[in-house]
């Protein structure tokens, strides 16, 4: 959604703002001109002075109903804190995840360079444009050109930058990769539990719009991305402690072609955090007759 029609949007509450300050600023000049028996409405009832105030008012109801470029809330009785940000991942603080094809191929043939994906600028800006660099990096983890299960993820680090590469596709023949909606949603499976479990523990994560380029599912939009993202890294922090931080970034451009409306994910995002239900379960006891219950929800 442009930022013109989330303005358009915006002007309701500005005038609901405009309105009720004006009418609380008026209700004081009332209380002052009756407390004084008159004597203020000298000054305060001056036609400039209400101008000033108005146009005061006017700035701060627009400064307060701003479109907004990133906003985040905490998950609810948790120290998890989950954002949505526009802008360029790289400048980002914290770890990068990076998706990668199911043969840690980071050429492919050439065609990653070509695009401007996460990847090639990885690569450009952390290992001055040497993919052979990087897959030395990646050589010490694992084997390079064998296919590994969607999910798979290993991190490297270069110039103090931390990066998570993830398996959410596929390598075909002629040097493409496909990817269907049950590996993305395995691609963050895999992702939360190697952050969660085998990593050393991150202030911050960002993760871009994954499986929305080239050979995504038509089925996947990037508002869907980012939901899902959302509602996968809610419901596996109900048991493990994946980061303090997840950062979902969007690249500007992405705004327009997904169609994004940031307002409707912020409400998404809020609703997320704060009313997600959590179940409290009994373990079964060898007593055959005894299964496992759910003692206690949360929600």
């Amino acid at each position: 959604m442009s930022l013109l029609k989330r303005w358009i949007k915006k002007w309701k509450f500005i005038l609901v703002d405009l309105v009720s300050f004006v009418g609380i600023f008026w209700l004081f000049v009332e209380i002052a001109s009756y407390s004084t028996a008159g004597s203020a409405d000298v000054y305060l009832k001056k036609v400039d002075v209400f101008a000033f105030v108005f146009i005061i008012i006017l700035l701060f109801a627009i400064v307060k109903n701003k479109p907004k470029s990133h906003f985040g809330y905490h998950l609810r009785g948790k120290d998890n804190f989950l954002e949505i940000r526009v802008g360029d991942a790289f400048e980002n603080k914290g770890a990068l995840v990076v998706p990668v094809n199911d043969q840690f191929d980071m050429s492919l043939g050439g065609n990653v360079q070509k695009a401007n994906s996460i990847q090639n600028q990885v690569i450009q800006k952390f290992y001055n444009g040497k993919t052979e660099h990087l897959n030395t990096d990646i050589s010490a983890k694992l084997s390079i050109g064998t296919n590994h299960d969607v999910g798979k993820t290993i991190e490297v680090e270069q110039n103090g930058k931390k990066f998570y590469l993830v398996v959410n596709s596929v390598k075909n023949g002629n040097n493409r990769v496909k990817s269907e909606i049950d590996d993305f949603i395995q691609a963050l499976n895999g992702l939360w539990s190697y952050v969660a479990l085998e990593s050393a523990k991150d202030s911050a994560v960002t993760i871009p719009l994954i499986n929305t380029q080239h050979g995504r599912d038509s089925y996947l939009s990037r508002t869907g991305s980012i939901k899902e993202i959302i509602a996968s890294y809610v419901e596996t922090s109900k048991t493990l402690n994946i980061c303090e931080k997840l950062i979902i970034s969007i690249y500007p451009v992405d705004l327009k072609k997904g169609n994004i409306d940031l307002d409707e994910l912020e409400d998404y995002l809020r609703y997320s955090c704060r009313y997600y239900r959590q179940l409290t379960i009994q373990e079964k006891t060898e007593d055959p007759n005894h299964a496992s219950k759910i003692i206690r929800i949360d929600s």
